[in-house]
């Protein structure tokens, strides 16, 4: 059944959707609302941010580069990385701890809990403008019993996934704190 519209029913009635949510994207515009990883600014109007490599103050060898990695690219998303900058973001990787979390009936080791803590800071002139010593994140994987480079390379990305987690949070935090 087509509806035909009357003298009673104005001719915007069908647009009011599309003004109510055009309405809502102006008035958000302005409250400081912003998407997540896109938002806030550098300290005193600095454009750009150095990373250099993480320290490892880990038994775990080769890890500061999958981590570094991560925050170069995440915080490249809202400013310039370069080698030299005004600001600098410096990390130590602290803590790496594999914890077995579950097990089998046979009390064989079915999957383990990677942990990583970081002290990230910030600095400008020498200054730290910013700082966490505490920067924690952990990710669990599976143990593959039939295969220990499958095993490693699940633990490896597990790695992976907990430098792009930590490096989003950290940018976040950073920005909007300043």
């Amino acid at each position: 059944m087509t509806r035909i519209r009357g003298p009673e029913t104005p001719a915007w009635r069908p647009f009011r959707g599309l003004a109510a949510a055009l309405a809502l994207a102006l008035s958000l515009a302005g409250c400081g609302y912003h998407v997540s990883g896109m938002g806030g600014k550098l300290p005193e109007g600095a454009t750009t941010i150095s990373i250099p490599m993480f320290v490892n103050g880990t038994a775990k060898p080769d890890i500061e580069g999958i981590l570094t990695t991560a925050f170069v690219k995440e915080f490249n998303t809202s400013v310039q990385v370069v080698s030299d900058a005004e600001v600098e973001v410096k990390g130590r990787i602290k803590v790496y701890s594999l914890v077995p979390v579950s097990f089998t009936k046979s009390d064989i080791n079915q999957e383990y809990r990677l942990t990583v803590v970081l002290s990230v800071a910030v600095f400008r002139d020498g200054e730290v403008l910013w700082r966490d010593d505490a920067v924690t994140d952990y990710e669990d994987f599976v143990v593959n019993e039939t295969s220990v480079a499958a095993t490693r390379k699940a633990e490896e990305d597990a790695l992976k996934k907990i430098a792009r987690d930590t490096a989003r949070l950290v940018k976040e935090r950073i920005m909007v704190d300043f």
